[in-house]
């Protein structure tokens, strides 16, 4: 029988078996014989030894030392710790590059897998999952300006003050991809997400007042409030732009849904819009044109509801009003 190569078998783990790039990556952080290890996956320490036939002490140490670098995760069932490998692409995309001791080598090798290979299997991914994994969260203050209904999992400032534990972590697609200069420490890390990105060291605790003030930072920045397509946020609010998110850059150039917008739509009082074009050079999605007449228009196929325009427009002449049901978003 033919040896098994550890590499190309996680490659295929990850739905994405032809990859060239993600056996390099793999061995950027962890050698073969973590790599075996990895695909041995998921068990308890001690059904891993007897698996492996390895030394339990040494099979600790390897899980540790890939749990470190995003390769590994763990989970308490009565009362034992079960290792698993990363659940799909994205997870072991957002855990690894922020490793600590991530090299220049491995970000490069990660943008040349999002460039090249990602395009080709995000398409078929989109394809299989009932809803995208993310929705958009509209900016609060866009909300304000508007009369409309806004839900818990709507309201960020909520969000974050019901928080018990919030961290930070790079922008992992920014970090990788490189195409603009946006805040990077801005990923928010949120109760159990942030409980692991401390454990881990891949980010640091924030106060409350420390994630608003990032939330502010982002929003002047023109970034796009990201999260877990569900009624509650989930581990994460990740700040996102147009040109190196894995989601939103598919989205601009082809339409791959891999994000769900939000409830909210822009409209635009015609008798105020003065044709600035502030609202058109805001927006990531090309959503939002000036007509021949110089008035703003927008097209709602296009619009993902993040309220960017609204809260740039200097004559307050866009409004964002509910257009989904309060159901729209998952429980």
């Amino acid at each position: 029988m033919p040896q098994i190569n550890p590499y190309k078998k996680f490659a295929e783990m990850m739905f994405h078996k032809d990859s060239v790039y993600l056996p390099e990556i793999l061995k950027c952080i962890i050698d073969e014989s973590k790599a075996e290890l990895l695909i041995s996956l998921p068990g308890t320490v001690m059904q891993l030894a007897q698996k492996t036939g390895r030394d339990q002490t040494a099979i600790q140490t390897d899980l540790e030392d890939m749990f470190r670098k995003g390769v590994v995760f763990k989970k308490t069932s009565k009362d034992q710790i079960v290792w698993r490998g990363p659940a799909h692409l994205v997870q072991f995309h957002d855990a690894s590059l922020v490793w600590p001791d991530a090299t220049p080598a491995f970000y490069d090798l990660w943008r040349s897998y999002m460039k090249e290979e990602w395009p080709k299997l995000a398409p078929l991914i989109a394809q299989f999952m009932p809803k995208p994994f993310t929705r958009v969260i509209p900016i609060e203050k866009s909300l304000e300006i508007g009369n409309v209904q806004i839900l818990s999992p709507e309201n960020i400032r909520q969000v974050i003050e019901k928080a018990d534990k919030i961290a930070v972590t790079n922008c992992t697609c920014r970090l990788s991809m490189r195409r603009c200069n946006a805040p990077l420490e801005v990923c928010l890390q949120i109760n159990r997400g942030a409980e692991y990105t401390i454990e881990r060291q891949s980010g640091r605790e924030l106060s409350k007042e420390e994630a608003l003030t990032i939330i502010e930072q982002t929003e002047k920045a023109g970034l796009v409030h990201v999260t877990m397509n569900k009624s509650d946020i989930g581990p994460f609010i990740c700040n996102c732009c147009g040109c190196c998110c894995q989601s939103f850059s598919l989205l601009i150039s082809d339409r791959i849904q891999l994000c769900d917008p939000s409830r909210y739509v822009p409209q635009i009082n015609t008798s105020t819009c003065i044709g600035c074009g502030s609202c058109e050079d805001r927006c990531w999605f090309k959503a939002i044109t000036l007509n021949a007449d110089k008035i703003a228009e927008v097209n709602t196929n296009k619009c993902l509801g993040c309220g960017q325009c609204a809260i740039i427009c200097p004559e307050n002449a866009i409004t964002m009003n509910e257009q989904k049901p309060l159901n729209f978003i998952p429980a």
